[in-house]
């Protein structure tokens, strides 16, 4: 055998290594990567199971969200109205209160001079028609 034939015959089985070695290369990953597929398919499977209520959940959340709302309006529309009445009962408490400021004014302004009146009548009828306030002034 020559040199020339023993490197031949070396190159030959170094790609014959190099060709296993690509082959169990390949089947390795064709394992992983059907190993990925079944996992992929087992995943698919609890997304579509948990997808179900999931929806469901979703659903009732729209639901109570809606309704939320609805009480939030109604709400709303109470405290608007409270307002109003409110305002109602202001406006009659002020056209009261200016109706009836004048009135009281006056029978308090009656009741004091009725009662300065009383004071000096009978202060000067206790004194025999002597009156401070003419010694005062």
């Amino acid at each position: 055998m020559t040199a020339q034939d023993f490197m031949w015959l070396s190159l030959g089985l170094a790609a014959l290594i190099i060709a296993i070695a690509l082959a169990f290369l390949c089947a390795r990953m064709g394992k992983v990567l059907d190993r990925t597929q079944e996992t992929m398919g087992r995943v698919e499977r609890m997304l579509d199971s948990i997808a179900q209520p999931v929806t469901a959940t979703l659903d009732h959340v729209g639901g109570v969200a809606g309704n939320v709302d609805t009480m939030v309006s109604r709400v709303n529309r109470v405290t608007e109205t409270i307002e109003k009445a409110t305002t109602g009962v202001a406006r009659a408490a002020d056209a009261a209160q200016a109706a009836v400021s004048p009135a009281v004014a006056n029978v308090v302004g009656v009741v004091a001079g009725v009662s300065k009146g009383a004071q000096a009548f009978f202060r000067s009828r206790q004194n025999n028609g002597y009156s401070r306030d003419r010694d005062e002034s």
